[in-house]
C-alpha cells in the first residue's frame, strides 16, 4: 500500500542564502533521500520529480533541492564549480534535516547531479556517517579531487550517460580512485540531462535499487512515539 506522503514547498537556510526545496515525507518512510541539483527554476513539477516519485513508491521520503539560488544561477555561472561552497551547503542542509522531528533520526541517502556530486563526495569523505548511501547521476565526481575520492567509505553508485564521451572519460578515471563499496552503471543512449525516452526512469530505478540495498527497511526502524510523530518543522 503506497505511503500517504505530505508534499510541501519549503526553503532551507544555508548561511546567508535560502535554498528552495520540495519535500515529500511521512513519519513511516524507510529513510530520506536528498535529491540535489545545481538549480531548477521550478521544483514542483520538474523532471527530477520523476526520480523522486520512483523513490517514494519504494517507501522513501524525498527532498528535492536546488543548491544554487536563482541569482547565482543566472548571474554567476562559475559558482556551480565552487565545490567547497557546494559541500558547505550540503552540510548545512543535512544539519537542518538532523534537527527535524522524526526526520533527523532516519537514514539519509543522496542522489546528486552534475557538480553537486563532487560536493557530496567531499562531504562524505570528511563525515563518513553523514550519508548511508550515495548516488552520482551524471555527476562530476572528478571535481571532488583525488584525496576525497580515495577517502570515501560511503557505498556509492555512479551513473554515467552513454552519449557523453567526455563525461564518461572523466568519471571513469575518478571512479578508479573512489574508495569504499562502489558500482558504475552506463545508461546507454542517454545524454547528461537524461531527456531520452526511458533514460531518466532507468537512472531512477538503478538509484532506487542501490539505496534500497544500503538503507534499512521500515521493519528495521524503532517504532515511533506519539511525540516523535509530530509534523516536521518548516
Amino acid at each position: 500500500m503506497p505511503l500517504a506522503l505530505r508534499h510541501a514547498e519549503i526553503r532551507i537556510q544555508a548561511e546567508h542564502v535560502w535554498l528552495d526545496a520540495f519535500l515529500g515525507f511521512a513519519p513511516d518512510v524507510r529513510g530520506l533521500v536528498l535529491c540535489a541539483v545545481p538549480h531548477l527554476a521550478r521544483l514542483k513539477g520538474a523532471r527530477e520529480t520523476r526520480v523522486c516519485k520512483v523513490l517514494e513508491e519504494a517507501g522513501f521520503g524525498t527532498l528535492l533541492l536546488s543548491l544554487l539560488t536563482p541569482y547565482e544561477d543566472t548571474r554567476d555561472p562559475d559558482v556551480r564549480y565552487d565545490i567547497s561552497l557546494i559541500s558547505q551547503r550540503l552540510q548545512a542542509v543535512t544539519a537542518w534535516i538532523e534537527h527535524q522531528p522524526v526526520m533527523g533520526d532516519m537514514p539519509l541517502g543522496i542522489v546528486a547531479s552534475s557538480t553537486i556530486a563532487a560536493g557530496a563526495i567531499r562531504l562524505a569523505s570528511q563525515e563518513p556517517e553523514r550519508f548511508t548511501a550515495l548516488v552520482s547521476k551524471a555527476g562530476r565526481i572528478d571535481l571532488a579531487g583525488a584525496s576525497p575520492l580515495r577517502q570515501v567509505s560511503t557505498p556509492s553508485l555512479v551513473l554515467i550517460p552513454g552519449n557523453e564521451p567526455d563525461l564518461r572519460h572523466a568519471t571513469s578515471a575518478a571512479y578508479s580512485l573512489l574508495g569504499g563499496e562502489k558500482r558504475l552503471i552506463l545508461v546507454e543512449g542517454a545524454s547528461e540531462d537524461f531527456i531520452e525516452p526511458g533514460s531518466l526512469e532507468t537512472a531512477a530505478q538503478a538509484a532506487c535499487e542501490w539505496l534500497g540495498e544500503h538503507m534499512p527497511t521500515a521493519s528495521d526502524l524503532a517504532p515511533l512515539t506519539a511525540e516523535e510523530s509530530a509534523p516536521f518543522c518548516e
